[in-house]
């Protein structure tokens, strides 16, 4: 028999060390100077600001679908009454908690929509058309036309961004907030209005989750529509979020921040998680494609059309091969999910994979017509400080989130199980 934990927290649990929090300032100006960089570098190549929009929406969508996963950890969480997460959920609660700072990341966005600019959206500019013609009446463009762009407006998109951050910070301080109300009282009653109202927070969030992606990626390509996009961005954003969590938990251990609470039975079920969610995210991905491909409708295929060229098809096969098979074998295994090591190397292999998925989804947007793309010269040093200060921006989110607030919740009614919680 296994030794029967208490199910009470005993040993001390803290917050980050001073010395985390003393890195904010530091992420903050790495965030800026890479940002910076990425948007000077922009400016003298040959796509312009144009470029630096489409990957600052790359690396805005990367964070972004993190902070959406973990937020849809802990509804489900709730949901299902789940009991063995208890001593992770706060890891996901503070990332969650990273969606309302966030919103000032999404302004740079916003502005572009607002003044009307077309560096991201070809939809800005007044009298828009698909075919490429501006300054058209309304009454003259095909009705697929009229129907988007009664949606697709400026003014219309702002306040949708500003609905979705609304509703998302609503959520995760709601959860948050209630977790942390209970590590002072040990109020149980706290934990039943949280599982009481998952589940119309899961609706809004499921709406939420459709809307958003449809508007910050698939109305790049405004004639492009697929009702299965929500469910692709939603599988990577999901999977990033288990292997965000796992991950940290390893840092989190490995610093002293957390001790035994977190074992190997929890890594094996998020490994297993994970390996669920790779192959959820390659069946969404190849039924995405194959209904498409054998639809044959030109407003569909188009947009495969684009990514087929000279080297978005080698990032295509990148793609299959690092987002589906190799972390699918690397997570093949009770042995190599409780392994650390290969825990670790499958983490970032599906993070880093993740990133590319969101680059090949939104790049070939800044030159649709263009036969080639390859990773290299100026283009590759503009994505890689975009990326690099976006990190950072994040990094200094989640220490600030994070600030004097306990890693595991330190009162919860079902951290008896979670603490002797045993795969079998």
């Amino acid at each position: 028999m296994h030794e029967v934990k208490p199910a009470k927290i005993t040993s001390p649990i803290v917050t980050l060390q001073q010395s985390h929090i003393r890195t904010i300032p530091i992420a903050l100006i790495i965030g800026a100077v890479g940002i910076g960089l990425a948007a000077t570098l922009s400016a003298g190549s040959a796509e312009g600001i144009r470029r630096f929009m489409h990957i600052y929406l790359v690396n805005f969508c990367y964070i972004l679908s993190v902070s959406l996963g973990c937020l849809f950890f802990i509804i489900i969480s709730h949901l299902t009454r789940a009991g063995w997460n208890a001593t992770i959920r706060r890891i996901a609660e503070l990332f969650a908690m990273c969606l309302a700072p966030m919103f000032l990341l999404a302004l740079p966005i916003l502005v572009t929509v607002i003044l009307k600019q077309e560096y991201l959206y070809i939809w800005t500019t007044p009298g828009w058309s698909i075919h490429g013609a501006t300054g058209v009446s309304p009454d003259r463009l095909p009705p697929i036309e009229q129907l988007k762009g009664a949606y697709l407006n400026s003014t219309f998109f702002a306040i949708r961004v500003v609905l979705y951050f609304a509703l998302w910070t609503a959520m995760a301080w709601f959860f948050l907030g209630n977790s942390l109300k209970q590590d002072v009282s040990g109020d149980k009653s706290l934990t039943t209005k949280m599982q009481s109202r998952s589940a119309p927070i899961l609706i809004l969030f499921a709406a939420s989750i459709v809307f958003s992606s449809f508007d910050f990626e698939m109305s790049l390509s405004p004639l492009f529509f697929s009702t299965m996009f929500p469910v692709y961005f939603f599988a990577g954003a999901f999977l990033s979020a288990l292997t965000t969590i796992m991950l940290t938990g390893f840092w989190l251990q490995r610093s002293g921040r957390v001790t035994d609470e977190i074992t190997d039975e929890h890594y094996h079920d998020l490994g297993k998680m994970m390996q669920g969610m790779t192959i959820f995210w390659g069946y969404i991905a190849f039924s995405q494609f194959l209904l498409i491909w054998y639809a044959n409708i030109p407003e569909e295929t188009f947009w495969y059309r684009v990514r087929g060229q000279e080297g978005w098809f080698q990032m295509g096969i990148l793609l299959i091969i690092g987002h589906l098979f190799v972390p699918f074998f690397l997570l093949m295994g009770r042995g190599l999910r409780r392994n650390k090591l290969m825990l670790t190397i499958s983490g970032i292999v599906i993070l880093v994979m993740h990133w590319f998925d969101h680059y090949w989804l939104v790049m070939p947007e800044v030159n649709p017509d263009a036969k080639t793309f390859t990773l290299a010269g100026t283009g590759i040093l503009i994505d890689v400080c975009c990326l690099i200060g976006m990190l950072g921006i994040y990094l200094a989110l989640f220490n600030l989130v994070t600030r004097n607030k306990p890693l595991i919740a330190l009162k919860d009614p079902r951290l008896g199980e979670a603490l002797n919680h045993e795969v079998h």
